[in-house]
């Protein structure tokens, strides 16, 4: 299943698996599924939602002031995730991977290598 693996900011190495979630909001607040405290973020930033007649994730910005970032193109729709993509929020970037079995240093080791995961960010309308 997929997970959330934080390669830096505040929450670094950390991982959120997203087989419990059909929604899984993230932010500064107590209440969020995940919490980062920092304080470019909004007590609730970013969500992801999983749309289960596709099984595929989605990102979603809470019209926040400093933004979602899905490699390196800042989101205002519910945008797909693929394999790899690069999802920055404040000073927190967390990878997107469908292989629930990787570890933290070994997805930020290949992030690092390769750029930012993916280039082209798919935007739902």
């Amino acid at each position: 299943m997929a997970s959330l693996i934080v390669v830096d900011g505040p929450a670094k190495d950390q991982k959120i698996g997203l087989a419990d979630h059909r929604l899984l909001m993230i932010g500064r607040d107590a209440s969020a599924s995940f919490q980062i405290i920092d304080p470019e973020l909004s007590r609730h930033h970013l969500q992801i939602k999983l749309d289960e007649t596709q099984g595929k994730h989605y990102a979603i910005d809470f019209n926040t002031k400093n933004g979602v970032f899905v490699n390196d193109v800042r989101i205002d729709a519910e945008t797909l995730l693929r394999d790899g993509d690069a999802i920055r929020a404040g000073k927190s970037t967390m990878v997107y991977t469908t292989d629930d079995a990787k570890e933290a240093g070994d997805v930020r080791a290949t992030w690092k290598r390769f750029g930012q995961g993916h280039v082209d960010t798919i935007t739902q309308e």
